[in-house]
């Protein structure tokens, strides 16, 4: 009986203890740890020194920045220079070279026969597809004759196969200004802007290369189909009438001069090709299409 007074005595302290613990508990849970002074303070310099070391870290990078950037711009002067510096000393060896390889020549003739070798063995190289080699070639041909319109051209053309289109520009053009009446080289320009997408170059070049040589027709529609897609539909359709021209009973021509015609609403040029293509090609299959396009046109 006694041994159990102790237990019933530490069992109603417990009980007083909790009953306190329940009645405050609210008034515990309310408690704002943020809000007392102490813990306020320290947050807030927690938030101005990381602000602080964003600044710093902003500003390291800013002065950085400042101190680098002339120094990559000095960098690159100085790789540039070399770049010029090493070519130039290449020119040099070359013309060296080149003068050294001239003045071993015993005749003219000599020299020519190993140009016109080289040449062979830059068209061979470019047969077995080893372009590498036929461009080497081609440049030593050259190193030999600096105005050799051949190796030039075999060049630019090489380029331009390798949609190497900057490279095939530079040759054709130095090519150009060695020849301007080079037909082949102002053919190849032209080829190569309209490769590029360069329109108004490419009608440009054909255009020379017509007045070269007037006796390629097929160059007066490829020019009218250009300065069609450049909106120039008259100037188009005159080109086709100087194709008509020359040859009056091709099919393909007269066919390219309708639909221009119906394109510019010219009925009475549309119904004159109409009527020759019917006579020349009476089975051609755009016919009815094309009777009924010419007739919707005004007169």
């Amino acid at each position: 009986m006694f041994n159990l007074i102790p237990f019933i005595l530490v069992l109603l302290s417990l009980g007083v203890m909790i009953g306190v613990i329940v009645r405050k508990f609210p008034q515990l849970s309310l408690l704002d740890v943020d809000s007392i002074p102490e813990v306020k303070i320290e947050k807030q310099k927690d938030v101005y020194l990381r602000r602080r070391a964003e600044e710093n870290v902003k500003k390291t990078a800013e002065n950085t920045k400042k101190i680098i950037t002339p120094l990559i711009k000095i960098w690159k002067n100085l790789q540039l220079s070399f770049r010029k510096y090493v070519g130039k000393i290449k020119n040099i060896v070359l013309e060296h070279e080149q003068k050294k390889k001239e003045e071993s020549y015993e005749s003219p003739r000599e020299k020519q026969l190993d140009i016109e070798a080289l040449l062979g063995e830059a068209s061979r190289f470019i047969e077995e597809e080893d372009f590498e080699k036929a461009e080497e070639k081609f440049i030593s041909a050259i190193r030999l004759d600096a105005k050799n319109e051949e190796a030039y051209f075999g060049l630019g053309s090489l380029y331009l196969s390798q949609k190497q289109y900057n490279e095939a520009e530079e040759s054709l053009q130095f090519l150009y200004k060695i020849n301007p009446n080079n037909n082949k080289c102002l053919y190849k320009l032209a080829e190569l802007y309209e490769e590029k997408g360069d329109k108004n170059k490419a009608v440009e070049f054909y255009e020379k290369s017509l007045l070269e040589d007037d006796s390629q027709l097929k160059l007066f529609i490829k020019i009218a189909d250009l300065l069609l897609d450049l909106g120039e539909k008259e100037s188009s359709l005159e080109a086709v009438r100087q194709a008509v021209k020359a040859e009056p009973e091709n099919p393909k021509y007269l066919d390219k001069m309708i639909e221009i015609s119906v394109l510019c609403s010219n009925k009475k040029l549309a119904n004159e090709a109409y009527q020759k293509l019917r006579m020349v090609n009476p089975d051609n299959q755009k016919l009815s299409d094309f009777k009924i396009r010419i007739d919707s046109l005004e007169d």
